[in-house]
């Protein structure tokens, strides 16, 4: 059979290994854009889990390597990896019409392939230009960082400054790229399925309905797991029957073994639940059964500007209590409230007036699904990048 009459757009990404809110956000957005578009995807590596879920949508994904840039091996041999990268890619898209780039390297190799490209940068990249994050690593593993964030940072800027459209999540975001890349960005924002993540009944297999505080984290500075835990022996003592549940997006047992000994010390380990990964069919079950989601993101972190977990919780009518450095999901005092993590006061006595007060949380819950529906959509995401898309073929013709 003949190429199909669609233009071909390959999406170019680092990889595809743990199941986070900005995989979720490729998948959705690439499935819808293959109504319009032939869209394929190339990365480094992806897991078989999540590899199989893009297939099930019909997306192509390409591996071109073995080794990503959680790897240490991956920067020791960085110029290596990188020509070999460059040269397999642009062998793989000879045929495409636009490319579209996520985090570094890809921005880079992006504008190496004399075609029109749009960098998807959701915050200017962290290991790079994010002091807050970079400091959250052990001493040797900072520096580290640093060495390479001198030897290649200027790549990473070049990538960014030379893509043709920049596009972001929302205005905090964009504050930030224009301050690091110093460019103006096109908003997508972020989408949440709101058929799927609704309030649904609590499932026996989850567990007895206790006053839930629920938490997702990754083990970073980003997620600032250990500002909650700090507030929760305030919490416990003005709540009764608190229960923390912590998710995980990828695992990390140093730094597990080093929350569960803080909570010990503090005397709120058995207040506590760690419950690894959850599958995606699970999640609005684990939303709904929440009294409050948490998300305690360092404020100054870059990563700490968006949260797909806070926007599904809303969808599933659970308040959230959210980092100040993004206004635009969680409206304070009427979707959720907006705290400074790092003052454990605050943050327990955000979360312990959302547990105590019923009906402000009932109210909270209604406002914050009303909101998602209203704002974050997955269907307007999709049609920002294809009028992006046209946008840039039209600039050719």
């Amino acid at each position: 059979m003949g190429r199909s009459n669609k233009k071909k757009v390959v999406w170019l990404f680092s990889h595809l290994l743990f199941r986070t809110g900005g995989n979720r956000f490729i998948l959705e957005v690439t499935k819808r854009l293959q109504k319009s578009w032939d869209v394929s995807i190339i990365i480094e590596k992806a897991s078989l889990e999540i590899k199989n879920e893009f297939k099930q949508s019909g997306i192509n994904i390409s591996e071109i390597g073995s080794l990503t840039s959680i790897s240490p091996i991956y920067w020791l041999f960085f110029p290596l990896m990188l020509r070999m990268n460059e040269k397999r890619i642009k062998k793989e898209t000879n045929d495409a019409d636009v490319i579209i780039s996520g985090m570094f390297p890809m921005n880079f190799i992006a504008t190496k392939l004399n075609k029109p490209t749009i960098q998807n940068c959701w915050e200017p990249y962290a290991l790079f230009h994010d002091k807050h994050y970079i400091n959250g690593f052990t001493i040797p593993q900072s520096l580290f960082i640093r060495i390479v964030a001198a030897l290649y940072k200027h790549k990473d800027m070049s990538g960014t400054m030379n893509s043709d459209i920049i596009s972001t999540l929302n205005r905090a975001t964009e504050d930030l790229i224009k301050k690091v890349y110093g460019r103006e960005v096109v908003r997508t924002y972020m989408g949440v399925d709101t058929d799927f993540f609704r309030p649904l009944p609590i499932s026996s297999s989850i567990g007895n309905k206790r006053t839930v505080i629920l938490h997702s984290t990754d083990y970073t500075m980003q997620k600032g797991t250990g500002y909650l835990i700090n507030a929760l022996p305030l919490i416990k003592d003005k709540v009764k029957d608190v229960k923390l549940i912590i998710t995980h997006t990828h695992s990390n047992p140093k730094e597990k073994v080093n929350l569960v000994n803080r909570a010990r010390m503090l005397g709120v380990d058995e207040y506590i639940e760690f419950v690894g990964t959850v599958p995606y069919s699970k999640l609005p079950e684990y939303y709904s059964l929440a009294d409050v989601v948490v998300f305690t993101g360092h404020p100054e972190c870059y990563g700490s500007t968006a949260s797909l977990t806070v926007l599904e919780a809303m969808a599933c009518e659970t308040p959230a209590v959210r980092s100040i450095g993004c206004n635009e999901e969680a409206e304070d005092g009427v979707s959720g409230i907006l705290v400074d993590p790092r003052n454990r006061v605050e943050l327990a006595d955000a979360i312990v007036k959302i547990l105590l007060d019923k009906d402000l949380a009932k109210k909270m819950g209604k406002e914050g699904r009303n909101r998602v529906l209203t704002l974050y959509n997955w269907e307007n995401v999709s049609k920002i990048f294809s009028d992006m898309i046209s946008q840039l073929l039209e600039r050719r013709v």
